[in-house]
């Protein structure tokens, strides 16, 4: 086990913290002739070479880890470099690294098929199958259940948006620089003048799909709390968001969106909350 640990230690040392991002960008420009891909894989050369110097292990079978860990590495970076540069094939890289590193210490360490086999199966307990299937729940399928708990609310709030759009006449008066004033008529007669960067313009608008991980995570994060019985965690969650969202609702003066917003929020703790606990009490007589 110390010979894992010392080469996962290796790899993320390697990985993150003596990997420069110049590196990374010769290698995701020039490929398998970069200069910084062949100055990693020499890193790691040495830094598995200094874990086999400290293990048991003969001359011979240390030769053979350390080029195998680390012509995978160049390989699968190599393979990277020609990908797009984002979490799905980040994450993957990671994996085949790790998984290569277990492979080997499984290998070394005298690990039979059947017992890693066993080893694996150790993980898919009925337990661990209760908890595996609770995060899955507080996911996708509870944001499905709170969009169509909402959708009279979201229907009518994009209605009058739509309504107040469109009785809304807007005339361009100056544009100076990067400011443009414009002003807003609206139907009542009320007029009010306002200005607008262009560089700006996108400022208020929240990240695509934001919404979406946020009530994920805030999910993820209450059911793991009730496990662990922190139940005093989940304020915390619900005060967090509370700060952070006070400023938007201020901001709007709407009451309906006020009301939308907290429905919504309630909605995704007490889902949160079902789950969790019954989960937990499912886990407690299994």
């Amino acid at each position: 086990m110390e010979l894992l640990l010392l080469l996962l230690a290796a790899h993320f040392i390697g990985d993150f913290y003596l990997q420069p991002s110049k590196w990374v960008e010769c290698r995701n420009d020039n490929h398998i002739k970069s200069i910084g891909l062949w100055k990693h894989f020499l890193v790691h050369t040495l830094l598995n070479t200094a874990v086999f110097q400290i293990s048991d292990l003969s001359f011979l079978q240390s030769i053979i880890a350390i080029g195998f860990i680390s012509i995978s590495h160049l390989l699968t970076d190599y393979w990277k470099s020609h990908r797009k540069k984002n979490l799905t094939y980040f994450l993957v890289d990671q994996i085949i690294h790790i998984l290569i590193i277990n492979i080997v210490w499984a290998y070394l360490s005298g690990f039979t098929f059947e017992q890693v086999t066993i080893f694996i199966g150790n993980f898919f307990t009925a337990k661990n199958m209760i908890i595996a299937i609770s995060y899955v729940l507080v996911c996708k399928p509870a944001s499905v259940i709170i969009s169509l708990a909402l959708k009279k609310h979201t229907d009518s709030l994009i209605k009058e948006n739509e309504t107040a759009t469109a009785s809304t006449t807007v005339e361009v008066n100056e544009i100076l620089d990067d400011k443009v004033t414009v002003t807003i008529v609206k139907k009542g007669g009320e007029i009010q003048s306002t200005g607008v960067s262009r560089n700006d313009k996108n400022q208020d608008m929240g990240l695509v799909s934001a919404g979406a991980w946020i009530g994920y995570i805030e999910r993820c994060l209450a059911i793991s709390f009730i496990f662990m019985g922190q139940f005093a965690g989940i304020g915390f969650l619900v005060a967090t968001k509370t700060i952070f969202r006070f400023g938007d609702l201020t901001k709007n003066k709407d009451m309906k969106l006020t009301e939308y917003m907290m429905l919504g929020t309630l909605l995704s703790y007490a889902i949160a909350f079902l789950i969790g606990w019954n989960a937990l009490q499912i886990y407690k007589v299994i």
